[in-house]
């Protein structure tokens, strides 16, 4: 983990590698992902000309093994004071008493999104700040859909539809599809979840009881999935590729659709300027509707933080709808802060669309190991080692273990 403490003279920021960890009075430790260590920089750098008593101490993490580095350390008690973490982990570590309730940190919850809330509330009480929410939609290589005979002003709605696209574009070396088998357990979860919800399945039931992701529904849409590969539609490195790496394949000009987020768009146009892009919602099974998971990401500040006052205070500053605004790659958790004129790029407005049909995951405390596990069945799939219906019987008896704990 890459550290970087923000120096107190204005306007400079020094990096350098840290030899210890742990806070000295009047510095604030923050855990924050490394694809907005520039934008946290700058953000760190203004709260402490605000807070001239206050050093903030970054430590970036990366996504690859992040929930169980997470969670070591809150198991631990070494702890920074303020970490960022996905939604869905938030009520696990609640319930086991590692993070600090945070009510007193926001007076306006109206103002942010109620799925993201409902992710970070636990027995009646926040115990994460919400600050970005996405969903997943497809982006796809318009120039390759007009090379296989398709209507790039008209991609596929259904799954057959989507399949078929897949197929016809699968030529010369190119994979008409990607989707992820790799890499951070969340990356497969959020694009599997909202097929599996579309298709009629669940994972849990809604009583949170049962587990049901071996149910007819959730097995079809397992098998569709994991069928891009099956068919070779898909690339042979799928079970190493996640999100990054298919961003990657798609600038290349390896692959002609993947699932995705509206934070790849620049990323793409910055690395392929010339490519002519477009952007859709999921498709769905027929005669039903797209979904998606809100997905997304919160502040917490660990129970056992050194320095938890100023915690919640850069947290407070952080969630400033300005500050929201700028920092997130996605959308911003705060309604105020989609005012800002970098959402209005029209790109974005097939992903804004989605997020009416977005949904928060199963509500438990269980969900990064039940993602854990729904994960390793898919990659069971994938290797070949048993089939949609084998593997997902496996995992609904495991999940079952989970919920009975």
């Amino acid at each position: 983990m890459k550290s970087s403490r923000i120096a107190a003279a204005p306007a400079t920021v020094l990096v350098f590698a840290l030899t210890a960890s742990g806070a000295f009075a009047g510095e604030v430790v923050w855990w924050t992902p490394n694809w907005g260590q520039a934008r946290a920089e700058k953000l760190a750098a203004d709260f402490q000309k605000a807070n001239p008593g206050i050093t903030i101490k970054m430590e970036i993490t990366t996504a690859n093994g992040l929930p169980q580095r997470i969670l070591t350390a809150l198991q631990s008690g070494a702890t920074p004071d303020v970490i960022e973490v996905q939604h869905p982990w938030v009520q696990g570590y609640a319930q086991s008493d590692l993070v600090q309730p945070l009510d007193d940190v926001i007076q306006d919850k109206d103002d942010y999104n109620k799925a993201s809330i409902n992710y970070d509330t636990y027995e009646g009480k926040l115990y994460g700040i919400p600050y970005r929410i996405e969903c997943v939609g497809l982006l796809y290589n318009l120039d390759d859909f007009k090379a296989a005979g398709l209507d790039p002003a008209n991609p596929p709605q259904t799954w057959d539809q989507w399949m078929d696209a897949a197929g016809r574009m699968t030529t010369g070396g190119k994979f008409g599809m990607a989707i992820t088998g790799g890499g951070e357990v969340g990356n497969t979860i959020t694009r599997l979840l909202p097929l599996i919800w579309m298709n009629g399945g669940d994972i849990i039931s809604t009583d949170g009881k049962r587990a049901v992701v071996n149910s007819p529904e959730a097995v079809a849409a397992v098998k569709f999935y994991t069928d891009f590969y099956k068919n070779k539609y898909s690339p042979d490195s799928t079970l190493q590729n996640d999100g990054i790496a298919n961003r990657q394949l798609f600038i290349a000009g390896k692959i002609s659709m993947y699932q995705t987020g509206q934070f790849d768009i620049a990323p793409i146009m910055k690395g392929r300027p010339d490519l002519k892009l477009g952007a859709m919602a999921t498709p769905h099974p027929d005669g039903r509707q797209t979904a998606a998971v809100i997905g997304g990401w919160s502040y917490v500040v660990p129970k056992d933080a050194k320095n938890s006052d100023d915690a919640k205070k850069l947290i407070q500053f952080l969630n400033r709808s300005d500050n929201q605004g700028f920092f997130t790659d996605t959308f911003p958790a705060r309604a105020s802060a989609l005012n800002l004129p970098r959402f209005q790029d029209p790109m974005l407005k097939q992903f804004a669309a989605m997020l009416p049909y977005g949904r928060p995951a199963p509500n438990t405390p269980h969900w990064v190991e039940i993602s854990q596990t729904l994960f390793d069945g898919v990659q069971r799939i994938l290797s070949g080692d048993q089939d949609p219906r084998a593997s997902m019987d496996q995992a609904n008896n495991e999940i079952e273990a989970l919920l009975d704990n």
